[in-house]
Parts: C-alpha cells; sequence; structure tokens
C-alpha cells in the first residue's frame, strides 16, 4: 500500500482554503487541512473536507452522442460542427471553477468561435480588504449569507467579533442574520436602515462584506465608500473576472452552445433556468467530468478530467493565486479540458495557445494587466502571490 498527501486547493468556494488530499494506491481516499496555508491556518469547512469526493462523483469516462456511447474522434468531429455557426450565434459557457491558465484557453476558443462568453454564477467587484483585513475591523456591515456561501471566510467575522467588533446585518434570516449583533431582516436592501450609518461613520476600521453576484449589495456598498470584501462563490471566481469573463447573458439569435459544466456538483442545479432554451439549440456540446442536468440535453458530452487531476492556478476573492496540484491521474479515455479545446480548435481551423501550464500562465500575465508580475514558482508557495490590483 502506497500512501501520499497532495496539497492543492479547495474545489469549492472562494476562500481558496488549502487542504491536503490523501492518496493511496492512486486513489483519492480523504482530506485532511494544511496548517502551513494563511488562508486557512489549519482549519476546513465540512464541504473541504469531503473534497475527496468531488474527484469520483457521478465521473463520466468516455464521450455520448445522443444519449449514446461514442468514441473520441466521433465526437469530436460532431462537436466541431460549431464552426458552421455564424458570429454571434455560438455562446461558450464557461465554468469559474477553472484555472486560470484554462480559464485563458476557453477565452480564445471563444473568441477564435466569435462566441459570447460568459459564466452562470458569476460575479463583478475588485474588493479593497483581504481576509485579514475583516478580522481586524472594528465594524462590519454584512449584505446576504456570506457565512453560508464562504465558511471559512465567515469565521474571520466571527473572530473580529471575539475581538470586540460590532457585526450588523442586512438580508433574509439566516445563519449569518443569527451570528449578527444588529439585524435587519429583509429580502431587499436599497438604504441603510436607521443606526447602521451612525456606527459605520464613527468606526476606526469598517468593512462591508458582500457576495459578487449580488448586485443591489454592490450598489449599496459602493455608496458607503469603505473598505469592501467582496466575496466570490467560487474557488476562480475571481481570477475568471479578472479576466473579463462577467455572468452570462444569452444573445436573441443564439443557435448553439459550447458548455464546460461546474465541477464538484453544486448544491443546487445552476443550470435549471436555462435548461429549456439550452434544449432548444441546434447544437449543445457538454465538456464536463461529472453528471449534471445538462448531460440529459447535450448533444454531445465530453468527458474531461476533474480540477485536482491537473495542474495549474486559482485566485481566490482576496485575489491571491495559489496553486492547484495533480493528485491522481484520470481514468483512461479522459482528456484534459486544454486538449479537448485544441483538438478542436485543430478541426475547426482555427489557433489558440497551447503549452504547459507555466506557460500559458506566462501568456496570460503578459497578456492580463493585473497578472502580470506574477511568478509561477512563487504562486506554489503557500502564501501564494497577490494580483497587481490588491
Amino acid at each position: 500500500m502506497q500512501m501520499k498527501y497532495v496539497t492543492t486547493i479547495c474545489p469549492y468556494c472562494g476562500t481558496g482554503c488549502a487542504l491536503n488530499l490523501v492518496i493511496r494506491d492512486g486513489k483519492s481516499v480523504g482530506v485532511a487541512p494544511s496548517h502551513r496555508s494563511p488562508v486557512c491556518s489549519g482549519k476546513l469547512c465540512s464541504r473541504g473536507l469531503h473534497a475527496a469526493d468531488a474527484l469520483d462523483e457521478a465521473r463520466i469516462e468516455q464521450p455520448f452522442i445522443k444519449g449514446e456511447p461514442a468514441d473520441w474522434e466521433t465526437a469530436l468531429s460532431k462537436a466541431a460542427e460549431l464552426k458552421k455557426f455564424a458570429v454571434g450565434e455560438t455562446v461558450v459557457i464557461t465554468s469559474a471553477r477553472l484555472t486560470n491558465e484554462t480559464q485563458f484557453l476557453v477565452q480564445k476558443f471563444a473568441q477564435a468561435l466569435g462566441a459570447d462568453i460568459g459564466v452562470v454564477n458569476g460575479g463583478t467587484g475588485v474588493p479593497t480588504v483581504t481576509l485579514n483585513g475583516i478580522r481586524e475591523a472594528d465594524v462590519i456591515l454584512v449584505l446576504g449569507d456570506v457565512m453560508k456561501a464562504l465558511p471559512l471566510t465567515g469565521n474571520r467575522i466571527l473572530q473580529a467579533k471575539e475581538k470586540g467588533a460590532r457585526v450588523l446585518y442586512i438580508g433574509p434570516q439566516s445563519y449569518t442574520a443569527v451570528q449578527a449583533d444588529t439585524v435587519e431582516i429583509t429580502d431587499e436592501y436599497t438604504e441603510l436602515p436607521p443606526g447602521f450609518s451612525a456606527l459605520l461613520k464613527n468606526a476606526t476600521h469598517p468593512v462591508v462584506v458582500h457576495l459578487a453576484n449580488d448586485p443591489a449589495a454592490a450598489t449599496l456598498a459602493e455608496g458607503l465608500k469603505i473598505n469592501t470584501a467582496v466575496l466570490y462563490e467560487t474557488n476562480n471566481g475571481r481570477g475568471t473576472a479578472a479576466m473579463g469573463v462577467g455572468p452570462l447573458s444569452l444573445p436573441e439569435n443564439v443557435k448553439a452552445a459550447f458548455i464546460i459544466a461546474e465541477t464538484p456538483l453544486m448544491e443546487q442545479d445552476i443550470y435549471a433556468d436555462l435548461l429549456e432554451k439550452l434544449d432548444s439549440l441546434e447544437l449543445t456540446v457538454v465538456a464536463t467530468s461529472a453528471e449534471t442536468s445538462l448531460s440529459d440535453i447535450a448533444d454531445i458530452v465530453l468527458p474531461i478530467t476533474a480540477l485536482h487531476e491537473s495542474e495549474g492556478t486559482v485566485t481566490n476573492w482576496e485575489g491571491r493565486l495559489q496553486m492547484v496540484k495533480p493528485a491522481v491521474v484520470s481514468a483512461e479515455g479522459v482528456k484534459t479540458l486544454d486538449a479537448v479545446l485544441l483538438d478542436l480548435a485543430g478541426k475547426m481551423g482555427v489557433s489558440i495557445p497551447s503549452g504547459t501550464p507555466e506557460e500559458l500562465f506566462t501568456a496570460l500575465s503578459a497578456e492580463i494587466p493585473v497578472f502580470a508580475g506574477a511568478e509561477y514558482v512563487q504562486i506554489a508557495k503557500p502564501e501564494g502571490v497577490f494580483l497587481r490590483e490588491v
């Protein structure tokens, strides 16, 4: 029996906790916290403790066409029919869980197709405070149930409260509301309740915290002119937004879609509102490592590696670049998304970049200013490297 630990980044929320995947005889069998990471300091939430499940849950290990098993050559040739659609008739729905390097390739693939690109669960906004900044705040205004979405970020709020900070909450009844000192229960928030303004104005180090996909919260936070923690709910939501890939908007004339499905499976079906529209398209190609609701409506399903079967970088909500490392070898018949994109581009007669993860990171950092100056070797250290805008 051979056992090893592979230190990588949790595949779930945007806090970016480091963890050790426990590998026995080439299979992921468990998770242990990483005590070297300044993000989580040896702690993990319940989702992080079950991160090993994301490698094996409902995996797809061969291509399918119209629900029937197919070989790679046939499936890729059929998927290459995306090229027949005119500019603007194809949409690329990407995932905010991909590494920065693969997201860069997806963006180039969309550009080569003349396709719109977006993410279903995306967000916008640049935080002006880090995790440690939340812990050092004396008044924290929380908009929405952030503790459920990002538990270890929520832990920083509780640490601040233990040190004497006042926690103010606006939003629906939730776990976060229960933890706050002063609460305003509402489904909508457009202005501060009476009394909140004075507490924030008199604070020495006030901070407002909200989710990146909450436009109402962002508007309210912007008007306060104080340090803001903008929390992305996926492990690379911040990196995806930094590349200019924002929330999805389906064009009216869309006829085809190339979709990179969310992996690991989410607690809720993020595609539920899109299924009817996607099912009506002339061609829907889904690249995924696991079964989702998209599997039932896809014309073509292409099996790809899970996050911890390949190498690359992800960016937590703070803007901290961290390294994802391969822990296990993917099943025979499964390709990396990078390989799938290159094969499809070749069959379509279009060109996209290629190379190792480090080479692709060098290319994206040369093209996207906020990534400039970050060195791949430094990102591999426990503390990672911050984006330039932080």
